[in-house]
């Protein structure tokens, strides 16, 4: 009965190992991995519908860093376009700055996760905010 608890400790110490950006899809969630994702900027919103827009505009870096570099550019320019945003110049140059923000977060920590964000909705659950994502591979 030792020997087994010997070997029984040994594959959870092994286990423990694991990088935690290494695991594999069975074994997170990407609502969590979102709100990992977002959580530095979570205190720039102070309200329900900031905090909604705050975590459109992570979908939108997230779901961008999963193109070649070459494509990320065109697709930044196409979302915050004349024609989708209007004239606002600084509004633009802002929406391009915080995606680049995001973006570049996303490929330093968050580069092993490959999965394409379809959707996501933020629900307010007393002083609290549920966050429920749907994803899927990028292939």
């Amino acid at each position: 009965m030792a020997k087994k608890s010997i070997v029984f400790r040994e594959i959870k110490r092994l286990d423990k190992k694991k990088s935690p950006l290494k695991h594999q899809e069975k074994d997170f969630r990407m609502s969590k991995i979102m709100e990992n994702f977002v959580k530095p900027y979570l205190h720039l919103a102070s309200n329900f519908q900031e905090k909604e827009k705050l975590f459109t505009l992570g979908m939108i870096a997230w779901n961008a860093s999963l193109y070649p570099q070459s494509e990320r550019a065109d697709i930044i320019d196409i979302l915050f376009s004349q024609e989708v945003i209007g004239d606002d110049y600084n509004l633009q140059k802002d929406l391009t700055v915080i995606i680049m923000t995001f973006n570049d977060r996303k490929l330093t920590f968050f580069a092993d996760y490959q999965r394409l964000i379809i959707d996501f909705d933020l629900t307010k659950v007393g002083e609290f905010y549920d966050l429920s994502v749907t994803s899927q591979s990028k292939e």
